[in-house]
């Protein structure tokens, strides 16, 4: 999950009142003064909150204790929102420790049942999106889109900007954990960085761009990464935030670089920031990032000595992902050095948060929540087009009588017939132009969606979800893409991708198979839908053989400008749910079991090789040739069994 879970942004701005820090004591004095008038009223409350707010930054245990006033004097007098705010305080100063208990979460759940108690929408909306950037940061996305998804329908009720910006933004950071939903998590990005700069909100501007860089390292961009950050790190220096996060961030771009001893020094940098604030998240954070360096470069003690001071942070803060990646770091450091013992026992516990992190119902859940969201945007933007339509058609309606009197005005003079022969043809030469336009957009619909799939959305504004109970899944991908991305010129990339990619289309077509997407040099398709069929497996196996033919034979003579590629191809067949998900473009898309199984049989195959499951061999053993491959286990100890198309065989290719 990288290092985005620091990039979630819930307005943890802290808390009730902006405070100048050049006057803090003088307002520390004041307020102290409201507060020795020992008055019972709701004066008192907010002085007693604004105080835990000054003190957060230098006295945490004193902000604590004016926090806890404040709550007692609240209840008394049944001043809910005081409640609420001194609740939302005291979670606070455990978040900027990093302590993310079951204390905090408790905390920021009843400042949510309060505010939910008075109606107060700006309120739930913040503890909302706080909420869900705790259990994020926790490994558990499907409970924290949950959680932003319905900070932002709330945010936009009240037409709050800051609040939307924000919660796109931590919608985006889940996005941005999966590399398939990498373009809907930029989509994210750019609208709370389009929203922020509408406000000059340049913390959340700078929120927006640093999840952006964090892409660009994700897709081996280190150069772009550091060049946004670069930029975007004076505006955390402006808002006095923590740069922590941001430090390590830009010591992974020069690390990717090839630069590692800048690397070393901005993680050091980042400890050192991290421990005189006293958070434990961002320094446990920085240790791994070093613990991963020395152990890449073999220096084992070091990294040994790196993970134990994350793991002993990650004892106070319960942070999974953290404690998944120190385990696995030192399963293999353990192994190199010969204590099979200890590696196998950090193995053991790596597996266990694993399974932890990521439940059997994780995808699914995860994936109706993405669904729901991506349909209500797709929504949204049909109601936008339906009354931009309408005042087009009205402007329409009124250049047409406009038009019309002036020719009624111009031909007085002439004859009848003549004025009706104008306006007839004015009237069919607006009737042909809104004739292509309406062909122009049918054809742009009918090039993303299936045609049946188009027509509903034609016919009802939307597209239902769909279980499809047989189809097979076919992904591709070419051997060695990155490296040969790296040492041709990029015209010769896109030319060569797109050379593959147009005969594909072509053979998918023919053999009745829906082209679902292609991400980066992985191309995606399945047999089954959205027409059901029962020859969906042979119709797959067809394709598989014709592509794989296709690659070989431009292997051999390839020509001019475009790479010869090596191609894995994977075939699986299972049930799907299939939907319309996008909002500035729709994207027919497909989910469940099945993708990821197929997803699997194509990185477990060999290039020049078709790899089937269990499933599809089932479906089609007595019609075509098979070689038994052996048994993969996946997530859950699950084994599934794996078969070549074809009987040759080489000691190579069979999986133990």
């Amino acid at each position: 999950m990288g290092l985005s879970k620091f990039y979630i942004f819930s307005l943890l701005s802290l808390f009730f009142y902006s405070v100048e820090i050049i006057a803090q004591d003088l307002q520390l004095d004041s307020l102290k003064s409201i507060i020795n008038e020992n008055k019972k009223d709701t004066i008192n409350v907010n002085a007693l909150l604004d105080i835990s707010n000054i003190l957060s930054k230098s006295d945490t245990l004193e902000s604590k204790n004016y926090a806890l006033k404040a709550i007692d004097l609240a209840e008394e007098l049944d001043y809910k929102k005081g409640q609420a705010y001194g609740y939302k305080n005291l979670g606070l100063l455990l978040y900027a420790k990093g302590e993310l208990n079951k204390e905090l979460i408790d905390y920021w759940e009843k400042s949510l049942e309060l505010f939910k108690k008075i109606d107060f929408k700006n309120g739930i909306s913040n503890l909302q999106g706080n909420l869900g950037s705790v259990y994020q940061t926790k490994g558990d996305d499907p409970t924290a889109l949950a959680y932003f998804l319905n900070s932002l329908r709330l945010a936009e009720e009240i037409n709050e900007p800051k609040r939307i910006g924000t919660a796109y933004i931590n919608i985006g950071s889940v996005y941005a954990n999966e590399k398939a939903t990498y373009e809907q998590a930029i989509e994210s990005f750019n609208k709370a960085k389009k929203i922020c700069e509408n406000i000059d909100y340049k913390e959340g501007i700078a929120y927006a761009a640093v999840n952006i860089a964090e892409l660009y390292l994700k897709t081996n961009n280190p150069k772009a990464a550091l060049q946004v950050l670069n930029e975007y790190m004076t505006f955390f220096d402006k808002a006095d935030a923590d740069k922590a996060n941001g430090l390590i961030m830009i010591g992974r771009a020069y690390e990717d670089m090839g630069e590692p001893n800048i690397a070393e020094k901005k993680y050091m940098e980042a400890i050192t920031l991290a421990t005189e604030n006293d958070a434990k998240m961002e320094a446990s954070k920085a240790y791994i990032q070093l613990g991963n360096m020395y152990n890449k470069k073999n220096e084992l003690s070091k990294s040994l000595d790196k993970y134990e001071k994350a793991l002993e942070l990650t004892e106070i803060t319960n942070v999974l992902p953290d404690k998944k990646k120190i385990y696995e770091g030192l399963a293999n450091i353990y192994a190199k050095l010969g204590n099979y013992e200890n590696a196998f026992d950090f193995q053991k516990q790596f597996s266990a948060v694993m399974d932890t992190i990521r439940s059997d119902d994780y995808e699914h859940t995860l994936g109706n929540l993405r669904f729901q969201y991506d349909i209500e945007n797709k929504e949204k933007e049909i109601q936008l087009l339906n009354t931009e339509n309408k005042v087009k058609e009205i402007q329409l309606e009124k250049v047409a009588i406009s038009k019309k009197y002036f020719y009624a005005v111009s031909v007085l003079l002439f004859a009848i017939a003549f004025g009706a022969l104008l306006q007839y043809r004015f009237v069919k030469k607006s009737n042909r132009r809104l004739a292509d336009e309406q062909n122009k957009t049918e054809s742009i619909l009918l090039n993303i969606l299936p045609a049946e799939t188009a027509e509903e959305l034609k016919l009802h504004g939307s597209v239902k979800a769909r279980e499809f109970k047989q189809i097979t899944v076919l992904f591709t991908d070419f051997k060695a893409f990155s490296t040969v991305a790296e040492l041709i010129p990029a015209d010769k990339l896109v030319k060569s991708v797109d050379y593959y990619f147009k005969k594909f289309d072509e053979i998918v077509e023919k053999y009745g198979l829906e082209k679902i997407k292609t991400i980066g040099d992985a191309y995606m398709c399945a047999g089954g839908l959205p027409t059901e069929n029962e020859t969906n497996a042979m119709d797959a196996y067809n394709a598989a053989i014709e592509i794989l033919q296709f690659v070989n034979n431009t292997q051999k003579n390839p020509p001019k400008n475009v790479h010869p590629f090596e191609i894995r191809i994977g075939l699986n067949s299972g049930s799907v749910v299939a939907g319309v998900v996008g909002t500035k473009k729709f994207q027919y898309d497909i989910w469940g079991n099945t993708v990821n199984i197929a997803a699997r049989m194509e990185s477990s195959s060999i290039p020049g090789k078709i790899n089937v499951s269990e499933n599809t061999y089932n479906l089609l053993k007595d019609k075509i040739d098979f070689t038994y491959r052996g048994i993969i286990t996946v997530k859950n100890s699950k084994k599934l069994k794996m078969y070549f198309v074809g009987k040759e065989m080489n000691e190579n290719e069979i999986i133990s």
